[in-house]
């Protein structure tokens, strides 16, 4: 979704916008997919040629997803493609000129991939123009509640939830869970929470079994007060909810950088002692 945001707001916008998955083509056919073949360079080879997404994606932008799955042969066909603005089919002698935009994305550490010798240092520092990082949803749990409920009401299988009836030990779970998968884990879990309620409003036990277990590993740390309907009512509430919730995880993850010390949570907050004492009571931290 980000880098189809960076294509639509750019000024190859009118352009196309090819995705690639790298980490899931073959790495035998990797090189035909993004530089296309010539008629005949290979058995099986469609009549006439085909042309890779490059070409295809010439005047607009290529996103390469899991670039560090590429196997090392194609980063060095990839790097001259960068540098010459120009393919060569598998199995041609002609010459193609391509304007791309490429955007990558990796959940890997290329920096440590290099040092491995898995990734070519030339080819990270060519890529490594603007680097955005998109945050794990453990560290944006604001948004956790907000995903939750876009990603149910545009289910096929419900329509208009009503979110006043809806498990608090069910949102306390989704809260407090670490979301290893992200955004992909989230939707499979809303999967099994459509298929477990059956129609009836969704509950804690409805859950899966990973997220049943939350609560015996969030070190003590007790739910925010505020009940669902704060959060799916106004505009208003829900704002609220979420500051709320933004303001009493960053203070968890002070007191744990500080060992339970108030003193130095206050001064990191820029407040009085008096005021994380009394933040503490609100959100029933436990210390």
């Amino acid at each position: 979704m980000f880098a189809q945001a960076i294509h639509n707001e750019s000024l190859c916008s009118d352009g196309p916008f090819i995705a690639i998955n790298c980490g899931a083509i073959p790495r035998e056919l990797i090189g035909s997919e993004l530089f296309g073949y010539a008629e005949g360079a290979f058995t099986g080879a469609r009549k006439g040629g085909n042309p890779g997404k490059f070409e295809l994606a010439s005047g607009g932008t290529i996103f390469l997803d899991e670039i560090g799955e590429m196997p090392m042969e194609q980063q060095i066909a990839l790097l001259r493609v960068l540098q010459e603005k120009q393919i060569m089919r598998i199995g041609d002698n002609k010459v193609i000129p391509v304007n791309v935009r490429v955007i990558c994305a990796t959940n890997k550490n290329l920096e440590e991939e290099m040092q491995k010798g898995n990734f070519r240092k030339d080819l990270y520092y060519r890529l490594n123009v603007i680097s955005l990082k998109i945050p794990p949803l453990r560290e944006r749990r604001e948004d956790i509640l907000m995903l939750f409920q876009h990603f149910v009401d545009r289910s096929v299988l419900i329509r208009n939830v009503d979110w006043d009836k809806v498990d608090s030990k069910l949102i306390d779970a989704l809260l407090n869970y670490d979301w290893p998968g992200n955004v992909r884990e989230m939707q499979n879990v809303i999967e099994v929470l459509l298929i477990r309620s059956n129609g009836v409003p969704f509950a804690y036990e409805h859950l899966p079994d990973k997220l049943l277990k939350t609560k015996e590993h969030i070190n003590n740390i007790l739910p925010l007060e505020s009940k669902w309907h704060n959060f799916s009512g106004s505009e208003e509430g829900k704002l609220k909810y979420i500051v709320a919730e933004a303001e009493r995880k960053k203070i968890i993850d002070l007191l744990r950088k500080n060992n339970g010390n108030i003193s130095q949570v206050a001064k990191d907050l820029g407040v009085t002692r008096r005021t994380v004492h009394n933040k503490i009571n609100k959100y029933g931290i436990k210390h």
